[in-house]
């Protein structure tokens, strides 16, 4: 199991922020492009590589990100309102991702195929936001991450709105 670490500021237009591992090496580089309609965030590795980008798209009625990564694959996350509760729904070709947790709290499992591969907790009383990646198939790593930085989109989104 390997575990990432996320840490955000607290006073925010665009962010630039690092992922870092148990030992606080940069793993990951996340910067996100201010733009007056939509939002793109891009992730690069440690040597600069991008390996994925997150797109919102935009006029929809509820929050919806596609997530784009190095290898030509693509997952889309869009929010669902259900009565009293929230749902963000996974879609994407040759992948059977699943996002299961509580929106509010921001504590989630991500599961494949049934299985879990990895979870995203937020930690509270801490200044900005700071969240725990546990990641139990490291072979899943990029899209583990990639679903915490666009469910970390879509609940930034629906606080401004």
């Amino acid at each position: 199991m390997r575990k990432l670490y996320i840490k955000q500021k607290v006073f925010k237009i665009t962010d630039h922020y690092p992922v870092t591992d148990e030992n606080q090496n940069p793993v990951y580089y996340v910067d996100q492009d201010f733009k007056l309609i939509g939002n793109t965030v891009h992730v690069k590795d440690a040597a600069g590589r991008e390996i994925f980008v997150i797109d919102k798209e935009i006029l929809t009625f509820l929050p919806r990100y596609v997530v784009s990564f190095s290898d030509g694959r693509q997952v889309s996350l869009k929010s669902r309102f259900t009565f009293f509760k929230k749902q963000i729904d996974v879609e994407s070709e040759g992948l059977h991702l699943e996002l299961d947790g509580n929106f509010f709290d921001f504590h989630f499992s991500i599961y494949e195929g049934g299985r879990e591969i990895g979870s995203i907790t937020r930690e509270f009383l801490t200044w900005g936001d700071t969240y725990v990646l546990n990641i139990f198939d490291e072979s899943k790593e990029v899209f583990v991450l990639a679903l915490m930085i666009a469910v970390d989109c879509i609940k930034d989104s629906e606080e401004k709105n």
